[in-house]
């Protein structure tokens, strides 16, 4: 299947070694500081966020930074300027620049020095659009009045000069040429499709108020074969050294002496990007041999330190200001850190303090180290300019804390927890999300741990549980609790409000252990056309399908290799030759068998000619008939009705000897809480709320509750659309098959009755144990490779996937 449904391999290993290791025990391991960190009540690195208020300031601030004693920040907002402030610490004596800009304008890295001018990378697009008609002379002329400026390095520019161009270029030209581009686009080119464009690059610097100093012809000065050019990183240091990251290397800037090379990347490919640090330090972030490095940079000679030791795996951005060296930040937490030493302190942490970062942020500053200001953004991501105070210990109130445990604990998670510590008088919670452990020599080691830690009994209270996970040993090991009493109990939330097939199919033994706020469907489709009224089909029908077509047996499915159709096979069937409940398997049937030998008509590995025989077309003109795929809403089945196959399609299933449809329910996103949680009844409060009317709406795939499943069904009828304030913007939907753009209407009424009808006939959950699986390939490569039958492989896993079986149940 696509997209959701591959993880990797490498994870899917690590699970399944881990689980063959550990399978029989109930041993606490070593190792455990994450869980047993997120554990305690921390109030050491706890502060307040006010939003900062500032008359004359923008609320939509996108950059901010230290310059001398004093903060800048930077906001685009959308009304052809770009808006450069600075002002103290405390707020006050603001001062504003304006930047003239336009909508086919973008500015990178916008930033003042100690006088009060403003530097930037301006990005310009002359954009063709769909109906123009414009000749190589036309395309190539530029009125000398619409340049941004006309100094260039190596050009001598006199005070006088400098003076004419920002007088007569910037304050009439570029605000004329702003207000015009933008009305123009507004009233002529709003609905058209932009067919090509051509790219401008400049360096430019602006006064105080607003007055263009001088530009730079970037593409001129770096001239390539591309018409693309970009600046990776640049930056002013305090002492006015303006520094460029590019392709080629790291150049420093003067007017009198132009670019000069300071570090060659002799045609490596190495992205610096610079770090400016307190009391005018500077460093360089850039990936190296060892993963993600920050060492110190020297300017004046080039010379880049050591790399530092204190990062690891994970995401990290870098501010100024204050007090450390640099500030560290990661997706949990800001650091303070000592280039000296090269340690780094825990400052601040994010869910101690209720602040709803999820990521590294890069946009702060520290006015000291306990004070910051920070770019922190909603809900729907438009950033607002924050002040964090730290809040003396003491005066931290006391709770108690819940563990929530995962593997890439995604932002719908955060945004939730977030929302509950901040609501809560009595609980927090605190992420565990063992990505931590994973390095450059093991990716899926953080699975691995993550298994170990669950089946050992060293849980945290609330598990995100991955597809690849054993969920179905879980469960009957009794790790899971029963959340059976809380739906019948809950004032709030009830089964009667769930899609009731769906929900029925996640029960074990006819109890609820795991939380599923949304789903997919896991399915094969198939033109109508050429299995009017079955609902099913065997391995035996899709070769004869294929003989009677003359499609080429390779490519019938599209491009799958041979362990992937294996792979897709067990997760959809798997289920039916394991019955967890009794322990007993049926890989021995004759239905399993002819599996496998069908299985064996498919290529071991795809050679790279096949992308270029199987065509984005080949479903369409019948060169392939089934594709093995998801669903994830009613949309994505108009994209394939419409687009990839267009014509009916049915949803027959994986193909199987056992007479059923084998579609199945993919659960998205898997909830449980730990049998041995000393929280229960707070740990419920918290995953309870993926059933909210809140949560539900803002589901983009299959919702679990009916009431927002039944919306969902009834917006697939209408043409898309987006908010703009509080008007209703619609536009249409399409799908690209090559170069072609084919419209997709909305879906008609009994487009959506015949989805919701198939989703509400399934009760089988889209299954995956990878130590099951490995079982089964690592058995099955025997038969590949003509050293066993089929019937002696499939013997052979019945008897180890039954003794793996009893033992993990």
């Amino acid at each position: 299947m696509k997209g959701y449904l591959k993880r990797g391999l490498c994870i899917g290993m690590a699970m399944a070694l881990a689980f063959s290791f550990t399978g029989c025990g109930k041993e606490k391991k070593p190792g455990n500081e994450l869980l047993e960190e997120a554990s305690k009540a921390s109030k050491d690195h706890v502060f307040s966020a006010n939003a900062v208020d500032i008359d004359g300031l923008s609320e939509n601030i996108n950059r901010v930074g230290a310059i001398g004693d004093r903060v800048y920040a930077v906001s685009s907002s959308g009304d052809d300027y770009v808006y450069v402030y600075t002002f103290n610490p405390d707020g006050s004596d603001l001062k504003t620049t304006k930047i003239p800009s336009a909508y086919n304008m973008y500015y990178q890295n916008a930033c003042p020095d100690k006088d009060g001018n403003v530097y930037a990378v301006c990005y310009k697009y002359n954009y063709e659009y769909e109906d123009e008609e414009t000749s190589d002379e036309s395309a190539d002329e530029t009125s000398e009045d619409e340049e941004i400026g006309v100094a260039h390095a190596g050009e001598e520019a006199s005070e006088e000069a400098s003076e004419e161009v920002s007088e007569e270029v910037s304050e009439e030209v570029l605000e004329e040429a702003s207000e015009e581009t933008s009305e123009e686009v507004s009233e002529n080119e709003e609905d058209k499709e932009i067919v090509d464009s051509e790219q401008e690059s400049y360096f430019v610097k602006y006064d105080s108020d607003g007055n263009l100093l001088y530009q730079v012809d970037l593409m001129k000065e770096f001239a390539s074969d591309e018409d693309y050019f970009d600046v990776h990183d640049f930056t002013v240091t305090d002492d006015g050294i303006i520094l460029f990251s590019m392709e080629k290397g790291i150049f420093t800037y003067s007017e009198e002496n132009g670019f000069k090379t300071v570090v060659d990347n002799a045609g490596q490919y190495m992205y610096y990007y610079f770090q400016k640090g307190f009391n005018g330090k500077l460093f360089v972030s850039y990936y190296g041999d060892t993963g993600y490095c920050l060492s110190t940079f020297d300017p004046k000679d080039g010379k880049i330190g050591e790399p530092s030791k204190v990062l690891g795996n994970g995401d990290y951005s870098f501010f100024g200001g204050n007090g450390y060296d640099l500030y560290i930040s990661d997706n949990t937490a800001f650091y303070g850190y000592d280039a000296a030493s090269d340690t780094k302190t825990k400052i601040l942490d994010y869910v101690d303090s209720d602040i709803q970062l999820t990521n590294s942020t890069s946009l702060a500053v520290a006015i000291s180290d306990v004070e910051f200001l920070a770019c922190i953004p909603d809900e729907e991501y438009n950033f607002h300019l924050y002040r964090l105070n730290k809040i003396p210990p003491e005066q931290v109130k006391d709770k108690q804390i819940l563990t929530l445990g995962g593997y890439y604990i995604d932002y719908d998670i955060r945004r939730l927890v977030y929302d509950f510590n901040q609501k809560s008088n009595d609980y927090k919670i605190k992420f565990v999300d063992y990505s931590s452990f994973d390095n450059e020599d093991s990716y899926g080691a953080g699975a691995e741990k993550f298994n170990m830690d669950i089946i050992s009994g060293n849980t945290p209270d609330i598990i995100v549980v991955g597809n690849e996970m054993p969920v179905d040993s879980y469960i009957n090991k009794g790790l899971f609790l029963d959340l059976t009493p809380y739906f019948e109990k809950d004032p709030d939330i009830s089964e009667s409000d769930m899609v009731t097939n769906v929900f029925d199919a996640l029960k074990t033994n006819g109890k609820t252990y795991q939380v599923v706020p949304k789903f997919m469907i896991g399915t094969m489709l198939v033109k109508t056309k050429y299995v009017e009224g079955k609902d099913t089909i065997t391995f035996d029908e899709c070769k004869k399908l294929i003989q009677e077509t003359g499609v080429n047996q390779q490519y019938a499915f599209g491009i799958i290799p041979r362990s992937a159709f294996l792979d897709e096979g067990l997760k959809y069937a798997g289920k039916n030759y394991i019955d967890w409940e009794n322990k007993t398997c049926h890989f021995d049937s004759e239905s399993f068998v002819n599996f496998l030998e069908y299985s064996k008509n498919f290529m071991e590995e795809i050679p790279d000619s096949a992308y270029d025989s199987v065509k984005d077309t080949a479903y369409l003109n019948d060169e392939a008939l089934f594709n093995i795929t998801s669903i994830n809403s009613f949309r994505a089945y108009n994209q394939y009705k419409k687009g990839y196959f267009g014509s009916d399609v049915t949803m027959i299933g994986y193909p199987n000897e056992l007479g059923v449809n084998s579609s199945s329910i993919y659960p998205l996103l898997r909830v449980a809480v730990s049998a041995q949680s000393k929280n229960k009844d707070a740990a419920w409060e918290f995953v309870k709320k993926f059933y909210s009317d809140e949560y539900q709406k803002e589901v983009y795939e299959f919702p679990i509750t009916k009431a927002a499943f039944e919306e969902s069904g009834k917006l697939a009828t209408q043409k898309p659309f987006y908010m703009d304030g509080d008007e209703k913007v619609e536009y249409d939907d399409y799908y690209y098959r090559g170069d072609e753009e084919i419209k997709l209407e909305p879906m008609s009424l009994e487009e959506v009755a015949e989805v919701t009808n198939f989703i509400k006939s399934l009760n089988q959950v889209y299954s995956s144990n990878d130590s099951i699986d490995s079982i089964i390939t690592e058995e099955a490569s025997a038969f590949y490779s003509g050293q066993k039958t089929a019937k002696e492989v499939a013997d052979i896993i019945q008897s180890r996937v039954s003794i793996y079986v009893n033992e993990n149940s």
